[in-house]
């Protein structure tokens, strides 16, 4: 089973698509303005950041094949289209993480803004999707807390907690500084986002919500 995996994590529950995508294609765009300048001509000036665009495709079998990722918590093509069409009815973000097991993941809120589904003759009961997925950042007043996706164990694949026999790249303690989460201190430390539990479950009489972090705690590391 690859280590290659992509899920959605909504509500503190974590779904794993049971069939990887070829590929993921990442949009990021600059904002601009342009201005005429006596003797310059045009210039450009760039403005911001746009939000940042994520589009795959990924089929969602009817029956447990035997290239699923998910074969021991395997769910048929409809239950995953239920859920996607109860976000989005829900004007809801939800987050997307793409984990390849080597480098930085993708972990982000996400909005499902395009959603297309095709059922092939001969193919019966599968689907095939098409996503578009748009960056949300949250724009009310907030505290300076960080927010993590709170995994739950029981669904993320066995490949990836089985990674739990890893040693640390050092232990001791880790300060939380903005924008971190459990999520990337695992991954710092053991190569693994997945295993944000160990780390929690070592800081429990400091960290009373895996999904709430504050910059300036000191998080003892286990090795």
């Amino acid at each position: 089973m690859s280590s290659y995996a992509i899920f959605f994590d909504y509500e503190n529950q974590t779904y794993r698509l049971p069939v990887n995508p070829e590929q993921i294609e990442v949009k990021s765009t600059m904002s601009t303005e342009k201005y005429k300048v006596l003797k310059l001509g045009e210039v450009i000036v760039p403005t911001s950041m746009e939000l940042k665009e994520y589009s795959f495709e990924c089929e969602l079998p009817h029956t447990a094949l035997h290239y699923v990722q998910t074969s021991e918590k395997f769910q048929n093509a409809d239950y995953y289209i239920n859920l996607f069409e109860k976000w989005r009815k829900a004007l809801t973000p939800v987050r997307f993480i793409a984990s390849n097991g080597i480098g930085d993941d993708i972990n982000t809120l996400v909005l499902i803004t395009e959603l297309t589904i095709i059922e092939k003759a001969g193919e019966e009961g599968d689907k095939y999707v098409s996503f578009g997925l748009t960056e949300y950042k949250e724009y009310g007043k907030k505290s300076n807390v960080v927010m993590v996706s709170n995994f739950s164990a029981t669904i993320v694949s066995k490949s990836i907690v089985a990674a739990s026999g890893l040693s640390a790249k050092s232990k001791g303690t880790h300060t939380v500084v903005k924008g971190e989460n459990l999520w990337k201190i695992a991954k710092t430390y053991y190569g693994n986002g997945a295993l944000y539990t160990k780390i929690y479950n070592a800081n429990k009489d400091k960290i009373k919500n895996p999904s709430l972090i504050y910059p300036g705690q000191v998080l003892t590391i286990p090795g």
